[in-house]
């Protein structure tokens, strides 16, 4: 399991997703970005969208990686999976919290069994943060209509693929065509000469 998020400045971020808004249409990216439906055909559009990531200095990706084989629900979370991912969820975003600064907290939408699981993640970050950092608000979007969440979906993707998929290819592990192409994007990735992923 891997969990991405995206840093980028509030004042920037209207600027930010036009442009890259603009990058879609300019390479004919008209459906939803994900990293699944990376493909030989859209290779070279996708190669852009990364590029785009390196280009813009304003943007900060993190991600946590769980290893499924030592994630234990029954032990460390009363049996409840999703507990379990949330807790994930918050050691990654809490990593992004730094004194002084207002966040505006933007989550792709989940369906849960838990009817307060957003609201008990704002509680707890608020909480590990109080004095130091504020919440101005933690809002559920559609990350069909959102171009940031589809490149963090995208980055998010490639950083699994290399922790997962990549080192089990020769092991004879059976792959969707999705990721035909997708060594040849995580190179571009691993070129890209920004440190990206960090505690």
């Amino acid at each position: 399991m891997a969990i991405g998020s995206l840093w980028v400045p509030r004042p920037r971020k209207m600027e930010t997703t036009k442009s890259l808004r603009g990058l879609f249409r300019e390479v004919g990216l008209g459906a939803e970005l994900k990293w699944s439906k990376v493909s030989a055909a859209r290779l070279e559009a996708y190669k852009r969208v990364v590029d785009f990531f390196f280009r813009e200095q304003d943007l900060r990706f993190r991600v946590i990686v769980v290893d499924h084989s030592k994630f234990n629900p029954g032990r460390f979370h009363g049996g409840d999976r999703e507990l379990g991912f949330y807790k994930f969820y918050y050691e990654l975003l809490v990593q992004w919290l730094e004194p002084g600064n207002e966040y505006l907290i933007l989550l792709d939408f989940k369906q849960n069994r838990g009817a307060d699981r957003y609201k008990t993640l704002r509680t707890v970050l608020e909480r590990k943060t109080r004095g130091k950092a504020w919440i101005t608000d933690l809002t559920v979007i559609d990350s069909g209509e959102t171009p940031l969440a589809q490149l963090c979906d995208v980055l998010t993707g490639a950083v699994a693929y290399v922790v997962w998929l990549e080192p089990r290819r020769a092991g004879g592990w059976r792959f969707s065509t999705a990721y035909v192409a997708s060594p040849e994007l995580i190179q571009r990735y691993q070129r890209g000469g920004r440190t990206v992923c960090r505690w």
